[in-house]
C-alpha cells in the first residue's frame, strides 16, 4: 500500500514540461517514502551481521549529492551494536536495471547508540576504517514502477534541483 502511495504521488507531480515532453518531480519525502520499500537491508561483513534500517535521504541539489543517514544494527553471537551512520554519493540513473542509484558512496560518519557487544572493537574499526571509503553502489528508486504509469517511457535526465529529485522523460 505505501508503494501504491508514493507512485501515486509521483504521478500527481508531473508537469508537462515541453509539448512532448514530461518532467515528475519528487520531493525529499516522497523519495524517502519510495525508499522505505527497499528496506530494511541485510549483510554480513567480517562474520557481524548488519542489518541498515530507517534511512532517511537529505538531496543537496546545489552540489548534486544525496545523503542518506540510516541506522544500522551490528550482531554478533547474540549481542548488538545499533548505530546511526551518514552516507553521501552521487545521483545515477542506470539505464539499463532502469534504477536510480547512488554511485560513488562514502561513509561521511557514525554514532553509537548502544552497545551490548562485549568485544566491539572489531565491529567499531571496521566501521573506523570504512570513513571515507567507497562502498558498494546504493539502490535508490525503481523506475520500472513509473512505467506502471507511463508505458514505455524512459527517463532521458536526472537532476537534483534544490531539495527534489527531477525526472525527464
Amino acid at each position: 500500500m505505501k508503494t501504491c502511495l508514493a507512485v501515486l504521488l509521483c504521478v500527481l507531480s508531473i508537469v508537462v514540461s515541453k509539448a512532448s515532453a514530461f518532467e515528475i518531480i519528487l520531493s525529499e519525502q516522497q523519495v524517502n517514502d519510495m525508499l522505505q520499500v527497499g528496506f530494511p537491508v541485510r549483510q554480513t561483513y567480517q562474520d557481524i551481521d548488519l542489518t541498515f534500517s530507517d534511512p532517511k535521504v537529505n538531496i543537496q541539489g546545489a552540489t548534486s549529492n544525496v545523503k542518506i543517514k540510516s541506522v544500522i544494527l551490528a550482531q554478533q553471537n547474540g549481542q548488538k551494536l545499533r548505530a546511526i551512520a551518514s552516507v553521501q554519493g552521487q545521483i545515477n540513473y542506470n539505464q539499463k536495471e532502469q534504477v536510480i542509484e547512488i554511485i560513488k558512496p562514502s561513509l561521511l560518519e557514525f554514532t553509537i547508540l548502544d552497545n551490548s557487544i562485549a568485544q566491539s572493537e572489531q565491529a567499531i574499526n571496521a566501521l573506523k576504517q570504512a570513513i571515507g571509503q567507497r562502498l558498494p553502489m546504493i539502490f535508490l528508486l525503481d523506475v520500472k514502477q513509473l512505467n506502471q504509469f507511463l508505458p514505455g517511457m524512459q527517463p532521458k535526465n536526472i537532476a537534483l534541483r534544490g531539495r527534489t529529485l527531477v525526472i525527464n522523460f
